[in-house]
């Protein structure tokens, strides 16, 4: 399997838990439980469109791009992003056991999905110096353009 499968897999599994996250809220009202939130007026607010956008859209975006973007600025910026949405997972998990009352699914779901963004890291980081921590020699410029067209997958 290779690196960018690997990271589509992941983000796709990333994806299948915000889906989760929101449909284990909404379940709620299946038990009489109120789930609108403190101070609605009826109107969804901006940032929970733009959160929307960012936790939803960009993984979208990433995933498309992992199989069309193989060069090494976009390698950094993908590393980059996946630190901030772990951070992000990490301060929401944590927000979790700051409830009154414990959620006993969104705590294991959003564990899982902190761990899936911990991988997406690791993997991130090695997509970004696997292709740069090995130094090749090229003789001449058939092999220099063979090795280009390798490296960028234009086969």
């Amino acid at each position: 399997m290779t690196i960018q499968v690997k990271l589509i897999v992941l983000w796709t599994l990333i994806l299948i838990g915000m889906i989760l996250h929101f449909n284990y809220h909404v379940s709620e009202i299946f038990y009489g439980i109120d789930v609108t939130r403190p101070g609605a007026i009826g109107k969804v607010p901006i940032m929970a469109h733009v959160i929307k956008n960012i936790f939803y859209h960009v993984p979208l975006l990433i995933i498309l791009s992992l199989l069309y973007i193989n060069s090494r600025w976009y390698k950094m910026a993908h590393f980059i992003l996946s630190l901030a949405f772990t951070l992000a997972n990490a301060e929401h998990l944590l927000g979790e056991f700051k409830q009154d009352s414990l959620d006993l699914s969104q705590i294991p779901l959003l564990s899982i999905v902190l761990v899936i963004s911990l991988l997406i890291n690791k993997t991130s980081w090695d997509y970004y110096k696997i292709f740069y921590s090995k130094p090749i020699r090229v003789k001449d410029s058939y092999s220099k353009s063979l090795y280009s067209r390798i490296a960028h997958d234009q086969f």
